[in-house]
């Protein structure tokens, strides 16, 4: 039987290019795949027309975004591993898997975290904008922060934060962490310290968050935790936007209750032209793209096709978000076909 790949549009590049560059498509081989019509901000039933598995980036799922379990997807395979803007409800009714990207993610993420955190300590934007007026007399201004000695913390201790913890290695630094579903012996490994949000934000010279936005989640850095933080210390965002209240943050980075903030991540995104953030000198910012390299896009490219072709020969994927579904009549009925 036939199985047919879908390419969400935002995929697609120039000339028959792909917007991510090199996306390892001859994972896929020899499953034949085409690109799917725009799909907006979710998906509607029309799209997945006449397909079997979707490999995507942008668009959400809500409940519209689906008709029959027959004419569903078996899969959809996500790049990146994010998936607030996605119902699983829907996705688990219709009979159709989620997958998402950890091992093509964990490094580039990780690197781009480090990035980020020595970028901000080290003021790099404030020292390339002087060094492009010609400042060369006021280069003793903002000196910026050294990472040896410090107190480097994340919320979140999967395996992105774990490969940023190996990052940091040749560095002379004290790691903590909370994840309150790991144990003390699995940060262990990691040579991480697990311990609670007071006494993270109390001792943190830098907290990098790294957890996945979920109601617990949200705005779980506000006004309360930033005034437990050193006047010294620096937030750095690479996750999602509102895990961070964002009118906390920006009173707290303007009345300097905290020293400096490096986001990738915005609440709303866009952001308002307007925001106050953007002029702030104590910030150093990226448009949700600092991990956007080459290997992030091979990486993930290589996950969610490997995720479809291993579904079009009847076997699970490894990195299922919703597996309640892999037990309903709809799925079964559909996987059935390619066993």
């Amino acid at each position: 039987m036939s199985f047919r790949v879908g390419l969400s549009s935002d995929l697609a590049g120039q000339k028959s290019t792909f917007s991510w560059g090199e996306i390892a498509i001859e994972t896929l081989n020899p499953l034949p795949w085409e690109f799917l019509p725009q799909a907006g901000k979710n998906f509607r039933p029309e799209t997945f027309q006449g397909v079997d598995a979707v490999a995507f980036a942008g668009p959400g799922i809500d409940a519209e975004s689906f008709a029959s379990p027959e004419d569903s997807p078996l899969i959809l395979a996500r790049f990146g591993v994010g998936y607030d803007n996605i119902d699983l409800g829907s996705c688990t009714r219709a009979g159709t898997i989620l997958t998402i990207t950890p091992d093509g993610s964990q490094k580039p993420v990780a690197t781009a975290a480090l990035t980020l955190l020595l970028a901000t300590m080290h003021n790099l934007i404030a020292k390339d904008q002087l060094a492009r007026r010609h400042g060369w007399t006021e280069r003793l201004s903002g000196l910026g922060r050294g990472i040896n000695g410090k107190t480097i913390a994340t919320i979140g201790l999967g395996n992105v934060a774990t490969e940023f913890f190996r990052l940091l290695s040749p560095f002379d630094v004290k790691r903590i962490s909370f994840d309150p579903w790991k144990t003390q012996s699995e940060a262990d490994q990691h040579n991480v310290q697990l311990v609670e949000l007071d006494e993270l934000f109390a001792e943190a010279d830098a907290i990098v968050v790294m957890a996945i936005l979920t109601p617990d989640t949200k705005h779980l850095v506000n006004a309360h935790r930033l005034s437990q933080m050193k006047k010294t210390a620096i937030l750095i965002n690479v996750s999602r936007g509102p895990i961070v209240d964002e009118a906390a943050l920006i009173d707290a980075l303007t009345t300097e209750k905290i020293a400096a903030a490096g986001l990738d991540v915005f609440e709303t995104e866009p952001p308002a032209l307007d925001n106050p953030l953007f002029s702030l000198p104590n910030v150093t910012l990226t448009p949700h793209n600092i991990a956007w390299t080459d290997e992030l896009a091979f990486g993930m490219g290589k996950s969610a096709f490997g995720s479809i072709k291993a579904i079009s020969r009847g076997e699970i994927p490894q990195f299922v978000v919703n597996k309640d579904v892999l037990e309903t009549p709809q799925f079964k009925a559909k996987i059935e076909k390619y066993r």
